[in-house]
């Protein structure tokens, strides 16, 4: 049966593209998306008088697969909740997503409640009628399962490449390269890698250390550091972590890994989550590479010996800092959690002190200290709740509510308005109407007044605040309390509550003060009962609650 849509103006319609893997791969993405566009405004052009405004035209550069890991569409989802929005314009459905159901529900959920309409050259989908649903439905599991079959294919691909020698991965190792070469036939290319010298110095320089001098790894790091050397990300920061991953590396010696680093799915807190953990020895494949290595397989080996060697101590893995996760340093970098035992005796109390102590200068705090702190702020936080509990009235939500309904008020009146004017000028009698030149000018002073008008209601319905229970919060608040303390509810437990109800706590303390009996006074310090001593400055903390 043949259904009516209704018409659109440009300024209704959002557009949205990205290029998908399966477009032609001749193309750049910067032409791919030039081509979509050129075909989409003359769609537009063609159906609502125009194209569309630029600043609703939406452009995905890279291609996640899900729709977490697509920014530019969900800036687009968030705008279809706007009433002034009615539709998307894409080149077709799987621009969308390729992704799983969960991601197809969202989408169909999204367009179907917010009543927008999905446009496309060859179809229009009004979600909300069961067969359109069904239809879009249909082509979002069809491009799911096509994502899939390619995926498999691709991967079969890749590891017949790494069987011949070539590099597949998309960032070369520090120290190299990646380059593209040409089969002899000249029609098919790979990549490779080729030896970067101002990095491959620093590869050699590492191993060197290591396996002759008998350097440690966080050595090598302070060293690489002082020497001023970036690491693969850019910054002069460098991780045990990564020069263990650069002497296991087998692209120094003129090899390519496969499975190195695989992808596992796991549940947590009832969520998807993906992992990309380092594969054990014999738990990946190795090939001969078409590169030239940057070590010997002799030195490489003695590494891997040296690494094998030395005696691994049992640690106490368990947490002991239920802030754990939840204080940052002034510098950005989170305070760790330091106790200081030996053979079984607490020499000193534990602290949280700044884990960048390389650079920052940031005084330590006493564990018990900050807790105490965190503590009396829950306290003040659980007195605002029920001060806005007692003055409902003023809450903000409620009052931004009160705002928009003003608005709304306005808004009919000014439509109201607007048609007594257009009815009163089309009046048969001519005495009865206007002179054209006021009637144009009262026109377009209500036109304004209600675009404007129309503007902040927008505004309005955008920045509207959520509604916040604070009878529950209380609660909430107060039930965190009284677990902070409780010696049955384990530190992981006591942790995750805190994390439920602080989203972080921003440190500051600045560096401590050497105090003698001259210049105590002067500090406001108290006075030395020795020659010297290190006098702490108070240290300030500021809860972001969630």
């Amino acid at each position: 049966m043949y259904r009516e849509y209704p018409t659109f103006t440009p300024e209704e319609i959002l557009e949205y593209d990205r290029k998908s893997r399966f477009d032609d791969p001749l193309l750049s993405v910067e032409e791919q998306l030039a081509k979509h566009e050129q075909m989409l405004d003359e769609y537009a052009r063609r159906y609502f008088g125009g194209p569309v405004p630029p600043g609703n035209k939406y452009k995905e550069v890279g291609s996640g697969e899900t729709l977490k890991s697509r920014p530019e569409v969900n800036k687009v989802l968030r705008r279809i909740e706007k009433p002034d929005i009615k539709g998307v314009l894409i080149v077709d459905v799987q621009r969308l997503s390729r992704g799983n159901l969960k991601d197809a529900g969202k989408l169909i959920e999204l367009f179907q409640f917010s009543n927008t309409y999905v446009i496309t050259p060859y179809k229009i989908y009004d979600i909300r009628d069961e067969y359109d649903r069904d239809a879009f439905e249909r082509e979002l599991k069809r491009g799911n399962e096509y994502l899939e079959y390619f995926k498999k294919i691709q991967m079969r691909g890749k590891l017949a490449s790494v069987k011949e020698g070539n590099y597949v991965g998309s960032v070369a190792p520090f120290g190299f390269d990646r380059i593209k070469k040409m089969y002899p036939d000249g029609k098919r290319h790979y990549w490779t890698l080729t030896e970067k010298p101002e990095e491959a110095v620093i590869v050699r320089t590492v191993f060197d250390w290591y396996c002759n001098d008998g350097v440690g790894v966080s050595t090598i790091c302070r060293r690489l550091e002082k020497m001023g050397v970036a690491a693969k990300s850019g910054k002069v920061k460098w991780t045990p972590g990564a020069i263990y991953n650069m002497i296991e590396n087998v692209h120094y010696i003129g090899y390519v890994r496969w499975n190195w680093r695989k992808v596992i799915k796991i549940i947590e807190d009832q969520e998807v989550k993906v992992l990309r953990p380092h594969a054990k020895d014999g738990e990946y494949l190795i090939f001969e590479g078409k590169h030239e290595g940057l070590i010997s397989e002799e030195l490489f080996k003695k590494a891997k010996q040296i690494r094998g060697s030395k005696p691994r101590s049992h640690v106490d893995n368990s947490l002991k800092n239920i802030l754990a996760g939840l204080v940052y340093c002034k510098c950005g970098y989170s305070l760790v959690h330091n106790t200081y035992v030996q053979n079984g005796v607490e020499l000193a109390a534990p602290k949280l002190k700044c884990s960048n102590q390389v650079h920052c200068k940031s005084g330590s705090v006493d564990y018990k200290e900050i807790v105490d702190r965190v503590r009396e702020s829950l306290h003040e936080a659980i007195e605002n709740f029920e001060i806005r509990v007692v003055n409902d009235q003023a809450d903000s939500a409620k009052l931004h509510k009160s705002l928009i309904k003003s608005l709304e008020r306005k808004l009919v009146k000014l439509k109201e308005q607007e048609l007594l004017q257009w009815k009163a000028q089309t009046d048969p009698d001519p005495a009865k109407r206007m002179p054209e030149e006021i009637f144009k000018t009262l026109n377009e002073n209500l036109r304004k007044e209600k675009s404007d008008l129309e503007e902040a209601l927008s505004e309005a319905y955008e920045s509207l605040p959520e509604p916040i229970d604070y009878e529950e919060k209380i609660v909430q608040f107060t039930d965190v309390l009284n677990i902070m303390d409780d010696p049955n509810v384990s530190v992981e437990d006591r942790n995750m509550y805190l994390k439920d109800i602080i989203e972080r706590i921003d440190y500051r303390r600045d560096p401590y003060i050497q105090v003698t009996r001259d210049n105590y006074e002067k500090l406001g310090a108290p006075k030395p009962k020795r020659g010297l001593t290190w006098f702490a400055p108070p240290f300030e903390i500021e809860l972001h609650l969630r």
